[in-house]
Parts: C-alpha cells; sequence; structure tokens
C-alpha cells in the first residue's frame, strides 16, 4: 500500500461526507487535493474544471452517492460491464462512481503526472477523466462485517505463509511487522484520511488492511524457503489473495458512510 491514500477513496469518502451534510465543499476538495498541486476534471460539461466545481455540478444533476472503486484484473467488483470507465479504472487500479439513486452517474478516474526531476523538484498533477456510467443501484459491497471476517482468516493465512516462506529469518522486521499485526499495536491511518462521522469500525478495518499490507510487502520481496518453481508459483499465489483481501477491506471502509455496520 502505497503512503499516499488513492486519490479516488479520499473523494468517495469526503464527498459522502459532504453530501450528508457534515463537512463544507471547500474542505472535500482540500483533503482530495493535499497531496498533489493541481487537480482539474475533465469531460464533463466544460474541461478543466477544480474539483469543488466539479461536484457542486454533479450534485446539481442528481449526485446522491459516491462509491470508490479499487479494481485489479480479473477482479472488476463494484464496476460496471465492459466499457471505457471499466478500462481506465483497471488500468489505474482505482476511480469513483458517482451515481444518482436509479444508479445512473459519472465515473471519475484519476490520472497522476509527475512534472520534472529529481535536481529541479518534481510538480504532481492529477487529471480526472469523466466517464459516464450506469451500475445496479443497490451496492454490491463488500461491507464491514465481511471484510473483517475475511481480515482475520487473512491474518491467520499470512502467519502461515509467512512460516512458509521462512521470511522472519531472511528479514527480521517481517517479524515485528507480524507481531504488530497480530496485537494491533500501531495505528498506521493517515489523519484525515477519513472524515470523523465515519464508524470507528471502518478505521479499525481500515488499519488492520494496512498492516497486513505492510507485512504482505516484506514477505513478497523474499521467497525465504521456496525450493522449487511449483512452491514459488503457490506462494506468489497465496500472496496476491491475501493482497486481494486487503483491497475489498480498504473498499468496504472507504464506502462504509452511511451503511450498515
Amino acid at each position: 500500500m502505497d503512503a499516499t491514500p488513492p486519490r479516488s477513496a479520499l473523494l468517495a469518502a469526503w464527498g459522502n461526507a459532504w453530501l450528508a451534510g457534515e463537512e463544507a465543499l471547500p474542505e472535500v476538495a482540500s483533503r482530495v487535493t493535499a497531496y498533489d498541486d493541481a487537480h482539474a476534471v475533465t469531460g464533463l460539461w466544460v474541461d478543466d474544471l477544480p474539483v469543488e466545481q466539479a461536484l457542486a455540478r454533479l450534485r446539481a444533476d442528481g449526485l446522491a452517492r459516491l462509491r470508490v472503486v479499487l479494481p485489479a484484473p480479473g477482479d472488476v467488483l463494484g464496476l460496471p460491464g465492459p466499457g471505457a470507465f471499466t478500462s481506465a479504472a483497471v488500468l489505474a487500479a482505482e476511480g469513483v462512481l458517482a451515481l444518482r439513486p436509479d444508479g445512473t452517474g459519472t465515473g471519475l478516474v484519476p490520472a497522476v503526472t509527475a512534472h520534472g526531476s529529481e535536481f529541479d523538484g518534481t510538480v504532481t498533477t492529477v487529471l480526472w477523466s469523466a466517464y459516464e456510467v450506469q451500475v445496479p443501484p443497490v451496492d454490491p459491497g463488500p461491507y464491514l462485517h465481511d471484510a473483517e471476517h475475511d481480515l482475520r482468516r487473512g491474518v491467520v493465512e499470512c502467519v502461515q505463509v509467512l512460516r512458509d516462506l521462512d521470511v522472519a529469518r531472511w528479514r527480521p522486521e517481517a517479524a515485528d511487522a507480524l507481531q504488530a499485526l497480530r496485537d494491533q499495536a500501531r495505528r498506521g491511518l493517515h489523519e484525515d484520511e477519513l472524515p470523523a462521522s465515519y464508524p470507528v469500525r471502518a478505521r479499525q478495518v481500515l488499519v488492520q488492511a494496512r498492516q497486513l499490507a505492510a507485512v504482505l510487502h516484506l514477505a513478497a520481496e523474499d521467497t525465504g524457503g521456496a525450493v522449487d518453481t511449483r512452491e514459488t508459483a503457490e506462494r506468489e499465489q497465496a500472496l496476491r489473495r491475501l493482497g486481494g483481501l486487503v483491497r475489498l477491506a480498504r473498499v468496504a471502509a472507504y464506502n462504509a458512510h452511511g451503511l450498515p455496520v
């Protein structure tokens, strides 16, 4: 998991709090753009709209809810069928569905560009592309209670994978990360990642997902006790499966606003 939260997740979380009257629109725009130098939205009524203006126009057009998607090849949960938005979201590994009550609306996908060099300094800009979408109006999940259950199972499986890989012997920091995951002693959530109105369980799920992702990252960097190609492939498959649990848990946490907990 990157140190910077997905822009789509920030837009969905803070945007839903705004739609519920819990945050001001300028605050939403500030949170979404906090990690970059400039944001613009293209493909709506006019191009190069600031995020704040784009959200205001979408709301005037019937926007009722924002839903983040964090797709991966072979796993497109929450996306509409094949089309321009789905292709762009899979390529970017993220996107936002800005939906009306009937499931029609606009899909937004960010493209992040770094300008400059390490010698002169860099400037980061984000261009959000808009696409017409239609999805079933009922949120397909995943939901927090499912995410909590799957993460508990994932921790158990992660322990076994690390034991099989013998990662702790090769990477002592992996043992420390795993102990923190078991104890839930560390809190790695960005202070501004979720609005205050989000349920506590969403924050807990996001923290545990971040910790599990950190352990998986260490495990993926070292095959440890792998002895043949088949064994290596099996362990890589296990790590990918656990990574999928992390991704679904994040979706559940970011989309938890207003849903049963």
